[in-house]
């Protein structure tokens, strides 16, 4: 090949290269589709071009009841691409929100959705409660107790006060456990081996009551949620709508943002966000999903971490111990270092595994194509330019000692707008809730029983019968999308790293 032709080889190369960049920037995209991780790294659309389904609004999280193999997702608002008419799903429209249950097989796949708890009626002209207060508004996070009832939370701006209800599968009731302070969505709903109901505070309103006028993470005592009733607390009035309530025990608030977080060996802040030098940068107010890691067999005593939900994100951990009196003790405590994998993103929802970690959701992941969209991390990295390919995973994170954590960024459960994960009984099976507009649904199944590093990443193409009212049902093919490991995808993101 003569010095010409080679010349005009590498312009018509370069040329195309540039055609192929813009058009996977008017994507949202730094990759094309037929990049090698594609699968993996921009997630939602590698599934699309495979005829998944794109069009759910808004999913929230999923939890999995191992007794009865049900799993339960919570739609905060079901609206666009689902009720437009058009495509994969047509349902009708509800702002109030829909929790979804399937029924796993034993191979732990989920084939169907079907409405379980369906939010409203939506009445436009109540100023404070659009969404019937009588009812679920927005379900958010979700958690199972040892009864097998779903207990629900809100995020939603169509109740005054964000509400706790509980759900029971076997008599069909509803009823509601507790609420949060003016301003507050309720996040962090876990319960305890030992019944112990763990729920945090999230962006309450300034003017509330102390210590409610910030987020905050807590426990309610005295009241065993895998064993106990209760009868339902009234709707908040006066000076009870500035306050935290519940229907049965108290609440005993763990951390409050921005006090000191007790014996902590670097002196961090609760809700602190630390850049990768170990200075502050912000204080946050979002605490949001709990992982809950005890070290004995009766749950009385661990470690809990919370995610905030912040950019860049963080995660806290507290180690906490029940009292003879059934109060908690904290220990102490620290801010997850995330410098070993360049800062961490939005840490929405959360879950523990079955062998002893925590599992964190990085939410709405960042748009690749606009580097702008990171600039908090490159400030976090103190000036090196931030790789957006490294934000919108989940994260595994465990004790190591005392004062460390160790992290994990599981690359190949794919880039998504994570609000949380849950490993199924097998250990092996994940699903995720997948947030914002025109989101899909995933499933990821690890090579290895309880190592979530290598694996094959699924998405959900539906069809739809029943109707388009609450009698909907839709049914599941996984598409498969590709199969690797964390290295492997680490290592294609380091070749999209920007020099400094």
């Amino acid at each position: 090949m003569s010095k010409r032709t080679a010349l005009l080889f590498v312009v018509a190369a370069a040329l195309l290269s540039l055609v192929a960049v813009a058009s996977a920037q008017e994507e949202g995209m730094m990759i094309g589709l037929d990049h090698p991780y594609a699968a993996f790294l921009e997630s939602r659309a590698y599934g699309a071009s495979l005829g998944a389904t794109a069009e759910f609004r808004k999913m929230e999280w999923v939890v999995i009841d191992a007794a009865s193999n049900k799993l339960y997702l919570a739609m905060s608002e079901v609206a666009r691409g689902m009720s437009d008419g058009e495509g994969d799903i047509s349902v009708d429209e509800n702002l109030c929100g829909i929790v979804y249950q399937a029924n796993l097989t034993d191979t732990y796949d989920m084939l169907e959705l079907r409405p379980l708890v369906v939010g409203g009626p939506f009445d436009e002209t109540n100023e404070a409660n659009p969404c019937s207060v009588d009812n679920i508004s927005e379900p958010d996070g979700l958690a199972v107790d040892g009864r097998g009832r779903v207990w629900i939370g809100e995020d939603t701006g169509n109740h005054e006060n964000n509400m706790i209800w509980v759900y029971d599968p076997a008599d069909g009731s509803l009823k509601r456990f507790g609420y949060t302070p003016l301003g507050a969505e309720v996040t962090g709903l876990y319960v305890g081996k030992d019944g112990s109901l763990f729920l945090n505070v999230q962006h309450p309103d300034a003017t509330n009551i102390y210590p409610f006028n910030a987020s905050v993470i807590g426990v309610v005592t005295g009241f065993n949620a895998n064993t106990d009733d209760f009868e339902s607390i009234p709707v908040p009035e006066g000076d009870a709508k500035l306050m935290a309530g519940v229907a049965a025990g108290a609440y005993q608030v763990l951390a409050r943002i921005g006090d000191p977080i007790p014996n902590s060996s670097r002196s961090h802040i609760m809700g602190g966000i630390y850049d990768i030098s170990g200075d502050l940068m912000f204080v946050g107010n979002n605490a949001d999903g709990n992982m809950w890691l005890p070290v004995n067999e009766a749950g009385t005593e661990g470690w809990l971490y919370s995610n905030h939900e912040t950019t860049p994100g963080g995660i806290s951990k507290l180690y906490i111990r029940k009292t003879a009196e059934g109060a908690w003790d904290v220990l102490d405590g620290e801010m997850v270092d995330f410098a070993s994998v360049n800062g961490a993103w939005i840490n929405c929802g959360a879950a523990p595994t079955p062998w002893g970690t925590g599992l964190s959701g990085e939410e709405y992941e960042p748009i690749a194509s606009d580097l702008t969209s990171v600039d908090a991390l490159t400030t976090y990295l103190d000036g090196q330019p931030a790789n957006p390919y490294d934000y919108g995973y989940i994260v595994e994170v465990s004790p190591r000692t005392s004062t460390t954590s160790r992290v994990v960024k599981h690359y190949v459960m794919g880039r998504k707008s994570n609000e949380n994960a849950w490993v199924a009984p097998d250990n092996r099976t994940v699903y995720f809730g997948d947030d914002g507009t025109n989101t899909m649904l995933f499933k990821f199944v690890a090579a290895e029983a309880g190592n979530l590093s290598a694996g094959t990443l699924y998405a959900g193409k539906v069809t739809q019968s029943g109707g388009t009212g609450m009698d909907h049902v839709f049914a599941i093919e996984w598409i498969e999308l590709g199969t690797a490991t964390n290295d492997e995808i680490q290592a294609a993101i380091r070749e999209l790293d920007r020099a400094s």
